[in-house]
């Protein structure tokens, strides 16, 4: 199982969050946001979120969010979400892992 990470927000309230969760694939993961009326902007492996952690500037990051999603009206939210909590999103995939262990 994999663990991802996805930035969005809920249907009925516009806050961006992020939530993680382990499941087999993105699509099986994507189908539990939904269903959990979560709308995803980007959703985000281990590896993507090292890359994050690896940028030195927000450039970098606004340019890695760009090949994440063709929302353009989401960009700057996204990578401005990523850049300043990137903190909380790295807690929840632990958090998502420990769970698998269980």
């Amino acid at each position: 199982m994999k663990v991802y990470a996805a930035i969005g927000h809920f249907k009925d309230n516009k806050n961006m969050v992020c939530v993680a969760m382990t499941q087999l694939t993105k699509k099986a993961f994507m189908q539990d946001c939904y269903g959990n009326e979560f709308v995803p902007y980007v959703v985000i492996t281990e590896l993507m979120l090292e890359k994050f952690l690896a940028c030195t500037d927000c450039m970098e990051i606004f340019d890695q969010v760009k090949k994440l999603t063709s929302n353009y009206r989401v960009w700057n939210d996204v990578a401005d979400y990523i850049e300043q909590c990137s903190d909380i999103i790295s807690d929840k995939m632990e958090a998502a892992k420990k769970v698998e262990i269980l």
